[in-house]
């Protein structure tokens, strides 16, 4: 969860000139949250890890797209053309800053599967913590349908083919078995579950007929994984005959030996008996489960380089009403102040590497961005977010990640420079690994360095997974946190919940406690919600070190007990609670209308010797609508009506926000907007901002585009005595080369 509040609409304005302001206690409370979190891990990290485009069936492709990130769907939109669809999510424990723009792109080719798509990932318009994926083909598709995937860090699109298209298998197979055994009778109306065997028994024997045997073992697993139903008898025996098709002899016979012993007296026992009978005389050189099997290398590159020029201006204009009181007369004192307060090229570089061949599966990931600035405070930076190597083996079913890389599960805190690893245990369904490295971004206390374990089991009934960990954290050598969890995942069509629980055993407290989940039917209904708590940052023994002159907690523990630490650690962590519940519904084939309403809050902290305490912010309410047309004005558009709700202990506000996304031609996009927000605070005062928008993008061919956009802001705050007018534009423009 983001600590600074996930819920308004425009954040504060950063200012260069000291003076009353009356949303300064909130922001102050606030600050404290922040210091403690150090970096989001997220912050100017790679957003997509993988990109993956397959047969699901005969007649539809599927694209997964993973994230280095946990994500939360909201909702999706599909152009009235086809050619694009826009999905609306949030990412857990990135800030909502609204000023802090972050996008990546990413590029598909083109196959028989799907034409050339590109990805890209940017914040919306009109909603700071909500992010948007726009997935924009070269060439329309039909029958597309958009949703989370099978764990918190995915989402899945699926469409039909393309005319003409034909499934090439990347598996140069050993010896084909004979025909396929008969298909299963059916007789009479089937049981949901029988159903979704029988859909998967299609796609199985539809991948053999290509010889895509790969692809028909995934689903035969699929299908084998779920309760005993009517064709599981026949998948037993046709991933024997696929384990074949592939020169798996073992696996083969392990498969045979399987159905032999589940149906013994049944008619295919002698078909099964049949093939052992083949494989027992088969000359020894035969391809063996043990032996990388023949597969065609191949090998891929993407990635992409990006210049843009980051400006911003502020004018500030202060009214003070001052009355003598001798006289009584008013005269009013007037100042006005102007800054820069960003000037700086961003570089960012971008470049992945990947290498199938037998067995292997290798890929080399490398993403680096260099900040020039322009201004004499604001120093120059360079940020190596991603250096790793990923190795996979197939038949081992052994992983590892090594070098600079973003967590996003097993319990370690944010970016760190180690290796993750794991293997597969007794059944293809469980997996063990470990864990070990040091965070990039330590914060308080030095280097913090941590190795834990993990175990996950996926497909256990049905679509249910669950995994386990166990970490320790040290910080320059001391012990900061010792904790352990588990995570809870459900994946089946149109339904999805996944759950985390991090305890810290060491301070015997509840870290974080999380569950989310979407329902949905088809295009025309769904239904998000989630449940967060969370201590933010996670609970460390090193967050007692906030406002403290020791550098580390051997320092810290010359003057205070271990207890007294811990205690102090805990009463400077806040807990951040936030529970949302909302709906989509497509009220005709252009329009579709959102409703959210989410409650959060943020607890108070201790005082310490040089921090005073903080209250807790009490329960902050917001009610957000949302109104999606395509194809209103012209047959690419897509139009949003935003409006927002917030109540609070501080203060109320409204927030009103347009905007559209046109296409001019084949090369001109065009996203005009405008927000206006109104906020009452508890104190008296009032500030008004009204502020129009503008992104534009030029795309030269299929690898290079231009980008620009602006915001414009003008606020004014009003009090009892004083008026306050601000000025703010901020801009971006730039080039993106994808490859």
């Amino acid at each position: 969860m983001a600590i600074s509040d996930p819920v308004e609409p425009i954040p504060p304005i950063p200012m260069t000139k000291k003076r009353a302001n009356p949303l300064r206690p909130r922001i102050a409370r606030l600050a404290l949250c922040i210091a403690l979190a150090t970096a989001s891990p997220m912050a100017a990290a790679q957003i997509f890890d993988d990109l993956t485009v397959r047969s699901q069936s005969p007649e539809t492709t599927q694209v997964s797209i993973q994230f280095n990130a946990k994500v939360r769907f909201k909702r999706a939109v599909v152009s009235s053309t086809n050619d694009l669809v826009t999905i609306y999510f949030e990412i857990s424990g990135l800030t909502g800053d609204g000023r802090s723009v972050f996008e990546e792109s990413r590029k598909w080719s083109g196959s028989d599967l799907a034409p050339s798509f590109q990805l890209r990932y940017f914040s919306a318009s009109n909603q700071p913590a909500e992010k948007r994926l726009e997935i924009t083909f070269k060439n329309p598709v039909e029958g597309i349908k958009a949703g989370p995937g099978a764990d918190e860090q995915s989402f899945v699109l699926t469409f039909r083919k393309p005319a003409g298209a034909i499934v090439r298998p990347d598996a140069v197979a050993g010896p084909k078995p004979v025909s396929l055994p008969p298909e299963t009778a059916v007789t009479g109306i089937l049981s949901e579950p029988d159903r979704l065997q029988a859909e998967m028994i299609t796609v199985a024997r539809a991948a053999f007929q290509r010889g895509d045997y790969e692809n028909a073992i995934a689903q035969l697993n699929k299908l084998l994984n779920t309760p005993p139903g009517l064709f599981s008898q026949e998948a037993q025996e046709l991933i024997g005959y696929a384990r074949e098709g592939l020169g798996e002899t073992k696996r083969a016979q392990a498969e045979y030996a399987l159905y032999l012993r589940l149906y013994p007296d049944s008619e295919g026992a002698k078909r099964v008996n049949a093939r052992l009978a083949v494989l027992n005389a088969a000359p020894a050189t035969e391809t063996t489960a043990s032996a990388p099997r023949a597969r065609k290398p191949v090998t891929t590159s993407w990635g992409g380089v990006s210049q843009y020029y980051y400006g911003g201006k502020s004018k500030i204009r202060d009214e003070f009403t001052i009355v003598d009181p001798i006289s009584g007369a008013t005269q009013i004192d007037t100042q006005s102040l102007s800054s820069t307060d960003q000037s700086a090229v961003v570089t960012d570089v971008n470049y992945n590497l990947r290498h199938r061949g037998a067995a292997w599966d290798t890929r080399v990931t490398v993403r680096d961005t260099y900040r020039h600035s322009f201004i004499e405070d604001q120093p120059n930076r360079n940020r190596l977010s991603s250096a790793y190597v990923d190795l996979k083996h197939e038949n081992s079913r052994f992983a590892t990640r090594l070098g600079r890389q973003t967590a996003t599960s097993g319990g370690v805190l944010g970016r760190f420079d180690g290796a993750v690893a794991s293997i597969g245990l007794r059944s293809d369904k469980v997996r063990g690994g470990v864990e070990a490295g040091q965070l990039v971004d330590p914060g308080l206390g030095g280097d913090k360095r941590f190795y834990g374990v993990t175990f996950d089991a996926d497909r256990l009934r049905d679509s249910i997974g669950i995994g386990f960990f166990a970490t320790q954290q040290n910080a320059s050598g001391d012990l900061d946190r010792r904790a352990v969890g588990g995570e809870f995942r459900y994946f089946a069509d149109n339904r999805t919940m996944f759950g985390l629980v991090d305890y810290d055993v060491f301070f015997g407290k509840l870290n974080i406690a999380s569950v989310q989940g979407n329902f949905g039917w088809g295009r025309k209904f769904g239904v998000n919600f989630l449940y967060d708590y969370r201590r933010s940052p996670s609970l460390q023994m090193t967050n007692a070190l906030l406002g403290q002159p020791q550098a580390t907690l051997s320092e810290l523990s010359q003057t205070l007990s271990q207890e007294q630490i811990k205690q102090q650690a805990i009463g400077l962590t806040p807990v951040a609670r936030s529970s949302s519940l909302g709906v989509t519904s497509a009220l005709s084939s252009k329009w579709q209308i959102s409703a959210d309403y989410r409650l959060s809050s943020v607890s108070a902290t201790t005082a310490t010797p040089t921090l005073p305490a903080s209250e807790p912010t009490g329960h902050i309410k917001t009610t957000s609508m949302q109104l999606i047309g395509t194809g209103v004005f012209s047959p690419s558009d897509v139009f949003v009506v935003n409006s927002s709700y917030l109540t609070s202990r501080a203060y109320n506000a409204w927030l009103i926000g347009l905007s559209s996304r046109m296409k001019i031609g084949d090369a001109w996009t065009v996203e005009p907007g405008i927000k206006y927000y109104v906020q009452d605070n508890a104190s008296g005062s009032k500030s008004e901002r009204f502020a129009p928008v503008g992104r534009f993008a030029y795309k030269r061919n299929e690898h290079l585009s231009f980008e620009a956009e602006f915001n414009l802001e003008r606020t004014r705050t009003e009090a009892d005595a004083s008026k306050e007018d601000l000025l703010s534009l901020f801009y971006y423009a730039g080039y993106r080369y994808d490859f």
